[in-house]
């Protein structure tokens, strides 16, 4: 320790200059002090989080992330189901059946295939299938309205008619003779 003492020993007796040493040794060592205080909490401090490393349990974490992967997954799959059944719900719509069985019957021949749309939302080799339930079981599909039939021979106005051909035969009672 540098006083005033060890330094008189030393042969320095001038005050200024005592003063002026053990003024700087003493600045010398506060900084010195703070240093080791500050270098003490950085040590505690990463003394507490290798510590809360070595208490983490990193296997429930992988499991833990491994789960939410697998639940990510199966909601993503869930997902593109549902858009595909939709997808599959409307082209079965545009088909116009008759009644849900025949709907029903068309979306399981369909599935059964497991085609797929396209990239421009077209059921590749829907058409086909939808083909050959027309050629097996024509009953299935409802009346298609753009056809349009002959002039009536029975007496009545065919359902296929537009309402201009109808009212045209309402008018014209004559003609259905």
């Amino acid at each position: 320790m540098i006083d005033q003492k060890f330094l008189e020993e030393l042969g320095i007796t001038d005050e200024a200059a005592v003063k002026s040493i053990t003024d700087t040794y003493s600045a010398d060592i506060k900084a010195e002090q703070e240093a080791v205080t500050t270098i003490k909490t950085q040590l505690d401090e990463a003394n507490k989080t290798i510590k809360s490393y070595k208490d983490m349990d990193v296997d429930s974490i992988k499991k833990s992330a491994d789960d939410w992967q697998q639940k990510y997954e199966q909601l993503e799959a869930q997902q593109k189901e549902k858009e595909y059944s939709d997808k599959l719900d409307k082209f079965i719509k545009d088909q116009g059946m008759k009644n849900s069985v025949y709907a029903e019957y068309l979306k399981d021949k369909i599935t059964a295939q497991n085609l797929q749309f396209d990239d421009k939302g077209i059921l590749t080799g829907g058409d086909a299938v939808v083909k050959a339930l027309r050629e097996s079981c024509p009953d299935a599909f409802a009346a298609d309205p753009t056809e349009r039939a002959a002039a009536p021979t029975s007496g009545r106005v065919p359902q296929a008619m537009s309402g201009v051909e109808a009212r045209f035969y309402e008018m014209n009672p004559g003609l259905r003779k």
